[in-house]
């Protein structure tokens, strides 16, 4: 299992190209199959244009089950519940 401090891969959590550095990142770990820990700060402010470029375009390329298996976070109860509405809402456009 791989441990990813999110304070280390990007700069902030409010742009694309900082969300790719991530996305990138979890395209490799999910290439080689390999199960990856995310530790958010429970202070960041994830905007939808980082969440897109990074979790979007890995369930885009991917799905949600591989995401779900390969994929684990580690952060507060209110940051959790604020990425699970983002997946929610990811799902709900995209399964229609």
């Amino acid at each position: 299992m791989n441990f990813l401090d999110l304070n280390k891969v990007v700069e902030n959590y409010s742009s694309n190209a900082e969300g790719y550095k991530l996305f990138t990142l979890l395209d490799k770990y999910a290439e080689e199959n390999q199960i990856v820990v995310i530790s958010i700060d429970n202070t960041a402010a994830l905007s939808s244009s980082f969440l897109n470029s990074s979790i979007g375009q890995f369930l885009d390329k991917y799905g949600f089950d591989l995401f779900k298996s390969n994929i684990k976070i580690k952060t507060s109860k209110t940051q959790f519940n604020r990425l699970l509405n983002y997946l929610d809402k990811y799902n709900n456009l995209y399964t229609c």
